[in-house]
């Protein structure tokens, strides 16, 4: 049967990510770090973790939580288009619940490197998210998914940052770091990024969040704190907070897959 160039999908497989048709079904929740090399770290807060393929930046795991809950992992690669790949895709085959697990920049002093943070929200700023309106204040997480990742928090002690994160499709100018002969146009764009009133950039929170919502996927983004930009400290070693993070994500993903999923209590204050 030919490949419809419309919807390329063939024999129930997606034309980017490793799974489908040929594959197990996944679960209905599914972490989404940017990096693929992070799939594998989550192979350390997971157990009976399986690699089920890679193909370009989409590398899929599966493995159970704790509890014994089936969780899937899928790398998203760099910014909003990879990102839009995989939701959609994602959602096409059944995953009902994403929850973004990366880094960010924190542009306020309060938010030192290496803390956990949840975002409640993302400010505009993705190309592709564009395609996927949410109304000027940016998509939100959806109450479910932040009130998981609260239960999580407390229930492991790990401290949880709520915030407004910007996503920006740029990481040097866009993110007003200077480049030879641009100094002037990168310091001109941090006071952007300040005036904002946001707490963190990153380049995936928004595709995430605006994707799933207009799909009728729940989502939200749990982010460590790389870097701060206020302080200009960098996180060299940023795998113990990772680690932690990624504890968060599991908890949550875990109480998102049962039938009695938590119910949304307050919402997020940035």
């Amino acid at each position: 049967m030919a490949r419809s160039a419309q919807d390329p999908w063939h024999r129930g497989a997606p034309p980017h990510l490793p799974a489908g048709a040929a594959a197990e079904a996944l679960p209905p929740v599914c972490l989404l770090p940017g990096d693929p090399a992070r799939v594998d770290l989550t192979a350390e807060v997971l157990d009976d973790f399986r690699i089920l393929g890679q193909n370009r930046e989409f590398r899929v795991g599966v493995g159970r939580a704790p509890g014994g809950r089936r969780i899937a992992v899928c790398s998203t690669g760099i910014g909003g288009p990879s990102t839009e790949i995989a939701v959609v895709e994602l959602a096409r085959l059944g995953v009902r619940t994403v929850l973004r697990t990366g880094g960010m920049g924190a542009l306020t002093g309060r938010i030192p490197p290496g803390t956990v943070c949840a975002a409640g929200r993302a400010v505009p700023g993705s190309g592709a998210a564009s395609h996927y309106p949410a109304g000027p204040a940016g998509p939100a997480a959806h109450p479910a998914v932040l009130t998981a990742l609260r239960r999580a928090a407390r229930d492991l002690d790990v401290p949880l940052t709520e915030i407004t994160v910007a996503t920006i499709d740029s990481y040097y100018l866009g993110q007003g770091r200077p480049l030879p002969g641009h100094e002037e146009r990168a310091a001109a764009r941090m006071d952007v990024l300040r005036g904002l009133g946001v707490d963190g950039v990153e380049m995936e929170t928004e595709t995430v969040l605006a994707v799933a919502g207009a799909l009728g996927v729940r989502a939200g983004a749990v982010l460590v704190a790389h870097a701060n930009r206020a302080t200009d400290d960098w996180l060299e070693d940023y795998r113990p907070a990772q680690l932690a993070m990624l504890r968060v994500a599991v908890s949550a993903a875990e109480l998102l897959s049962n039938d009695d999923a938590p119910q949304a209590d307050s919402a997020v204050t940035s």
